[in-house]
């Protein structure tokens, strides 16, 4: 079947592997660099099927989103002090260079980021700006060595609500007409 496609739909392409920022906006915005394989945002609902007696399946109406969880997955290259804290949750960097684990127990509010965000060109030269609020890294941490090769560590960044302010948002998906990295300079975060 051929179908012709519209020069709207064609515009709205992304064509780049996109550039992943911490803290986009904010002050201590920085750039996640170098990563291998582009970047990958999953947000996945929880919705429940209210059951009822002579429900054949699945009915409109009768849903109930429950919740919802946004994770960005990239692989980076960087093995910048900073960099690897990030993969352990809750780490820190102290001044002599030295990541310090994190305590048992509440992790605190200062060990997750203000937000994480990949963006990405489109064919019609507008950008897509996809950002996850206070994501924090929630999976293993692995450092591998091997001969003729780089060090990948993977970062899972979960976002996670705010418990003090029902109202901000898990994830936002924005669009751009002028470049929102023209003005961004790297930071000593990734050095």
């Amino acid at each position: 079947m051929i179908v012709n496609l519209t020069e709207d739909q064609l515009k709205k392409i992304q064509i780049d592997e996109g550039i992943v920022v911490t803290n986009y906006g904010e002050e201590d915005q920085a750039i996640i660099g170098p990563t291998r394989g582009g970047a990958e945002l999953t947000i996945t609902p929880s919705i429940r099927d209210i059951e009822y007696d002579g429900r054949k399946g699945k009915t409109k109406g009768l849903q109930v989103k429950d919740g919802e969880d946004a994770v960005l997955k990239i692989t980076t290259l960087c093995c910048s002090q900073e960099m690897l804290a990030l993969a352990l949750s809750g780490a820190t960097v102290g001044t002599d260079k030295t990541i310090k684990p994190s305590k048992f127990g509440v992790i605190p509010k200062s060990a997750y980021l203000k937000n994480i965000s990949i963006v990405t060109k489109m064919l019609d030269e507008t950008f897509k700006i996809l950002l996850v609020y206070n994501p924090l890294h929630e999976g293993a941490f692995t450092f591998k060595t091997a001969s003729k090769a780089e060090n990948e560590h993977n970062l899972e960044m979960t976002g996670h609500y705010d418990s003090t302010d029902e109202s901000k948002d898990l994830y936002e998906i924005k669009e751009s007409t002028t470049n929102p990295l023209a003005n961004v300079t790297q930071t000593d975060s990734n050095k």
